[in-house]
């Protein structure tokens, strides 16, 4: 350790003593900072000013990694994929924003693949490698081809890139007027130079012979050449006597002595006329019909009849003896046990049921193993093709492979089966046993993570209790949920959890106090602390400022308590929110509380239960904020109330001189504002709308002519323009900012008798697993509803209180139709200067399902509540 003597000073005492008053300041890593202002005392690379890299780091203590790293690289968005982006969406970074993001700039067309520097350059007028040139380098000459057979002619030329139809890069066309003249065309008997080499008819022309008999054959010594076949002529020579008729190629060839046919052989074996002969190569006498010859006479080693089925055997022949030796010895077409004069053969045994096993039941003799018949008596079933010696075992019950033996634990459908110890279906895949049927306390599932918690198994619902309870590798997915150190709360009556402690708890669960300062990580309050220690959760919310200063209202977060002492509560990270005017430094005109956030395990609102809390007093209270690990469950009949608990309604006045007070609003200093002098009616009516009442808005509260005031339709309705009539909604939608609803205004009645308007409703913030609904109006804010007063001269209406906050986090959220409201009060309507309605609160509803269920949620209707987008990893529809 570092250890840097910042000053050195000394003093004796009065007694002669010396005291020494060193400043020691500790610098762990020698980078010359000091712990205090060193965001990593443990990295001397890690200092306010060092230069920040693209290391995953923040080097330069600023709060932000990465950002304005100094290695950082030139990233271009590339939409079309070719690896070469659009210049115009560079962007610096360490790494790509995206998949979409390439090193590479200086594609001319993103949305083109095909166009990119490098790429090759095509006929199509686009600038394809973007080079800043169209289609350069591509034009060449072409030549027209009018009788579209692909050559061209080389007196008509065009110079082009892509002239289209109608040209060709050939010029060799000798006449381009017919599609059938052009170079290598093949040359006919037409007059014509068909082919373009200069000659008609070449090498086309026909030999014709003269065919003096009239038969169609001609002499081949009387020739003539001709285009067509001239008279007397043929077009085949091959006539091998011109004078006879019957002696040609087309001749038949008969026993006769004379070539009739023309191919120079005289009475051959083809002759028209000649008989069959039938080889016999045994010389047995008996020819073998498959092998036969024609001839005008007979050949050597041939004879007259045929029948012989085996013409390489002596043996064999129709006039032998059948035998068992697969032969038809005797040509009769029956071999061995199909001929009747089979006197030999084996005994043969049934086989019904086919499986190559057969029983003595039925036998046969023959040479060959008969159809149905097999060589063995052993199958223990022939009724059942699957039961044999040569069966496989299976889990039936039968004795599948005749062994005598049934369901052993060699059977091809054995199951394996996984120990079950704590009784919920799902089993350990270390612990099994190989048995046809279920082993007691066994289970066909082995993805059991843990088999000695029956709350443990795929698909439980994840609590955050350190276990993975639905055995998906990860623990205590659901991290809003809270501890559940808190324990079970069961509400039968009513619980104030800013004043009523659950279990053995001697503080309220949701104990709050006014905080007088913020320094860091420091929050200072107005008395000792108690009920609030280290390890807890607060709330830190600014729920009022003066007129002057409202920004900070409604900023809110959440926080861990490191430690307590006294008066002071130690976060375990200083606040990141501003509830001051311009900083924490300053928290004057300012209403800051910090409040304990219980963490339950089940929250149940039994019917006649109601869980609320106290209403805000100027300082604190009107927010009921706590989580839960497992279900909040609000019964029929239960009821989560903060109806009437926000800002306070406004007051009445003791006269017209415009000193009615109008309800407090967000920003508002409440009871007392808007009280000053009117000079006439007019301005009175004019512009003081806050006497008449209204509902909570922003900037003016109660009444005025952003919140409210009387019912429309009369000259003593008020509002600086339009009469108005009823609040607005305000606040942040998405509820990044809570407010409790603002009070109606309150109303001079000309009288001793007061008018208030309805106070507004408070915040409602519950994190859990679960949250379910079983009745309407189960969650509720609504604002405060005025009463009727009629005294004096006058008779006025007060106006109805806003409805309040409502923000509900969960994994499961099944929600009651309109179980959860935060509508304004309404205002005194029995008179014709009635007071404005209550404007509607808001309500957010966050849920994911980490357990992959399908969600539903009926929720408020759209006139009751805002239900704004959700944040990351939540899902805005069911």
């Amino acid at each position: 350790m570092l250890l840097l003597l910042l000053s050195v000073f000394a003093c004796r005492t009065k007694d002669g003593v010396v005291q020494d008053t060193s400043v020691l300041i500790v610098d762990e890593d020698g980078d010359g900072v000091p712990a205090s202002e060193d965001c990593d005392d443990g990295d001397p690379a890690v200092y306010p000013g060092a230069e920040e890299l693209c290391d995953g780091v923040d080097n330069d203590c600023d709060g932000e990694i990465d950002v304005g790293a100094s290695d950082a690289s030139l990233w271009t968005e590339d939409r079309d994929g070719d690896n070469y982006g659009d210049d115009d969406t560079a962007i610096e970074a360490c790494e790509p924003p995206s998949k979409i993001y390439v090193a590479q700039g200086g594609d001319c067309d993103d949305l083109d693949p095909v166009s990119h520097p490098g790429a090759a350059e095509r006929c199509d007028d686009i600038d394809n490698d973007c080079d800043g040139t169209i289609d350069n380098d591509l034009n060449t000459l072409w030549y027209a081809d009018a009788d579209t057979d692909g050559f061209g002619d080389a007196g008509s030329t065009l110079e082009d890139c892509d002239p289209g139809s109608g040209w060709v890069a050939d010029n060799t066309d000798c006449d381009d007027s017919d599609p059938s003249s052009y170079p290598d065309a093949a040359e006919v008997c037409d007059g014509a130079d068909n082919n373009c080499d200069g000659n008609i008819d070449e090498g086309v022309t026909t030999t014709y012979y003269g065919d003096a008999d009239g038969d169609g054959w001609g002499d081949a010594d009387s020739t003539t050449e001709a285009c067509s076949l001239p008279d007397g002529h043929v077009a085949r020579a091959q006539d091998c006597d011109d004078s006879t008729a019957s002696v040609s190629p087309d001749a038949t060839e008969l026993c006769d002595g004379v070539d009739n046919d023309c191919d120079s052989d005289v009475d051959e074996d083809d002759a028209a006329d000649a008989s069959t002969f039938y080889q016999d190569s045994d010389s047995d006498g008996w020819g073998d019909g498959g092998s036969t010859t024609t001839a005008c006479e007979a050949p050597s080693g041939y004879a007259e009849v045929g029948r012989d089925c085996d013409d390489s055997d002596a043996a064999v022949n129709p006039d032998a003896a059948e035998v068992c030796d697969s032969v038809d010895n005797d040509c009769n077409g029956y071999v061995d046990d199909e001929d009747p004069g089979l006197t030999d053969g084996d005994t043969w045994y049934i086989d019904t049921d086919s499986d190559g096993h057969g029983v003595s039941t039925y036998t046969t003799t023959a040479c060959d193993q008969p159809t149905g018949y097999v060589a063995d008596a052993d199958d223990c079933d022939d009724s059942d093709a699957s039961v044999s010696p040569s069966g496989t075992e299976t889990c039936n019950g039968v004795d599948d492979d005749c062994d005598g033996d049934t369901d052993e634990d060699d059977a091809s459908d054995v199951l394996t089966w996984y120990a079950d110890s704590d009784g919920d279906s799902y089993g350990d895949a270390s612990v099994s046993d190989v048995d046809c049927e279920q082993p007691s306390g066994y289970v066909a599932d082995d993805t059991d993570c843990d088999d000695s918690d029956d709350s443990v198994y795929p698909g439980a619902r994840e609590a955050l209790n350190g276990l993975d309870d639905d055995c998906d590798s990860t623990v205590d997915e659901a991290w809003f949920i809270g501890s559940g150190g808190d324990g079970d709360l069961t509400v039968t009556s009513t619980v104030d959890l800013s004043a009523d402690g659950s279990g053995s708890r001697t503080d309220a669960d949701a104990v709050g106090y006014p905080v007088t300062a913020i320094s860091g990580a420091d929050l200072t309050v107005d008395s000792s602390v108690s009920g609030i220690t280290a390890g807890d959760e607060v709330l830190i919310l600014n729920l009022h400022g003066s007129d002057s200063a409202y920004s900070a209202v409604g900023t809110y977060e959440f926080a861990d308590v490191a430690s307590v002492s006294g008066s002071t509560i130690t976060l375990s990270a200083s606040v990141s929110e501003t509830y001051g005017e311009s900083s924490n430094a300053d928290l004057s005109g300012q209403s800051v509380f910090v409040q304990r956030v219980p963490h339950y395990a089940d929250v149940t609102v039994s019917s006649g239960g109601t869980l609320t809390t106290s209403g805000w007093d100027g300082e604190q209270g009107g927010v009921l904020a706590f989580r839960a690990t497992g279900t909040v469950l609000v019964e029929s009949g239960g009821l989560v109330s903060v109806d009437s608990l926000g800002y306070w309604g406004g007051e009445t006045g003791t006269s017209s001189n415009c000193d009615a007070y109008q309800g407090e609003s967000y920003a508002g200093e409440g009871e007392g504002d808007g009280d000053g002098a009117c000079s006439s009616y007019n301005e009175y009516w004019g512009q003081y709308v806050a006497n008449y009442g209204g509902g909570g808005a922003h900037i003016t509260g109660g009444g005025g002519n952003h919140a409210g005031g009387a019912t429309d339709g009369d000259s003593w309705t008020g509002g600086s323009a339009t009469p108005p009539s009823a609040g607005d909604t305000y606040g942040s939608a998405d509820l990044s900012t809570l407010f409790p609803g603002s009070g109606g205004g309150g109303v001079w009645s000309g009288g001793s008798t007061s008018g208030p308007g309805g106070d507004g409703g408070g915040i409602v913030y519950i994190a859990a697993f679960e949250i379910e609904t079983e009745d309407a109006e189960a969650i509720t804010s609504i604002g405060g509803t005025t009463p009727y007063w009629a005294t004096g001269t006058w008779t006025y209406g007060a106006g109805g209180g806003a409805g309040g906050s409502i923000y509900l986090v969960a994994d499961t959220m099944t929600l009651a139709a309109d179980s959860v409201d935060a509508q304004g009060g309404f205002g005194e309507s029995s008179h014709i200067r009635a007071g404005g309605d209550g404007g509607y609160g808001r309500i957010r509803l966050d849920y994911n399902d980490l357990n992959g269920n399908t969600q539903g949620s009926s929720g408020a209707s759209t006139e009751e509540a805002s239900v704004c987008e959700p944040d990351a990893g939540y899902s805005a529809t069911p």
